[in-house]
């Protein structure tokens, strides 16, 4: 077990569902086991990780954060912008939760802070989007269609559901749009619904079927859907290699690189692991094992 002198643990007071309160205090617990002095941070609004990762002087053994796919995208913005090179522990705590899944974490946060215990420290790739970092991916088209119209209320409430019930809203009258991509030095030009950027191997809550996806081989995948609707979602069903991917697929073409640049005949908003916050034209680059991150073994994900 790796051990740390001391830590700062970060939690957003409205993020994920149900209230964070409840379970702070249990998260805590197993943490002390490797961390001999626990900072317990509340972050009352958005913004607030950042802004103190970036301002402040003081320096921790390790970052630590409870919460969902969005406060995850302001810890690792607030530590590259801030410059802490240190270790980075995320625990599960919104809807998707889509990169503890890519670190074998369990979904109960307690239980994926026991397993903290026993992770490993590996490296991990980040996207440069614009002038904001992804760790997971970035997308435009239907995904923020999806976002943009489920209350926050409902979301609350209901989690995964409540995208569900915007999807099938959104997906039987989808609205497409004119892109011109390059990857490294190839040029691609059509019309989609949706394209997705990715680094890690879960969006949404589901996994995307690519073999070869990895969050640390200093490479990243653009999937471009080409239609929407029972089509598209049978094509991210079976599990597919980047070798037959376009053979296979009819409604999803993908390509790799390590340099994305996208625009689009109008501007559209562009998601940006959860947070919409950026806008076409979109420049996108891998930045191979930017951040060290605790990774759990697969053997325990759900023990």
């Amino acid at each position: 077990m790796e051990t740390y002198n001391n830590g700062i643990l970060f939690y957003h007071d409205k993020a994920g569902q149900g209230d964070v309160h409840d379970i702070i205090g249990e998260v805590t617990k197993p943490l002390s086991k490797m961390i001999h002095h626990l900072t317990v941070y509340r972050s009352l609004e958005q913004g607030e990780i950042y802004q103190l990762l970036t301002e402040t002087k003081q320096q921790y053994d390790i970052y630590l954060i409870l919460g969902g796919d969005g406060t995850v995208h302001e810890l690792i913005n607030g530590m590259i912008d801030g410059g802490h090179d240190k270790p980075i522990a995320i625990l599960p705590g919104g809807t998707f939760n889509d990169f503890t899944k890519t670190l074998h974490l369990n979904p109960n946060p307690v239980r994926a802070a026991e397993q903290l215990l026993d992770a490993e420290l590996r490296t991990y790739d980040v996207l440069r989007t614009n002038e904001r970092y992804a760790l997971n991916f970035a997308g435009m088209g239907l995904m923020v269609e999806n976002s943009l119209g489920v209350n926050p209320e409902v979301k609350s409430k209901f989690g995964k559901f409540s995208y569900l019930f915007s999807a099938i809203k959104n997906v039987t009258n989808p609205k497409f749009f004119d892109y011109e991509i390059q990857v490294d030095d190839k040029q691609y030009i059509g019309t989609s619904s949706m394209i997705v950027i990715a680094n890690g191997q879960f969006v949404g809550g589901n996994r995307i079927p690519l073999s070869e996806l990895s969050p640390n081989d200093g490479v990243l995948n653009v999937f471009i859907f080409k239609d929407s609707g029972l089509k598209t979602f049978t094509d991210m069903i079976g599990e597919k290699s980047e070798v037959n991917w376009n053979e296979i697929s009819q409604n999803i073409e993908h390509i790799s690189g390590k340099q994305v640049i996208v625009e689009t005949k109008d501007t559209i908003d562009v998601d940006v692991d959860g947070e919409i916050d950026l806008m076409t034209p979109l420049h996108v680059e891998v930045i191979p094992g930017k951040l060290k991150i605790l990774t759990a073994q697969v053997s325990i994900l759900f023990s």
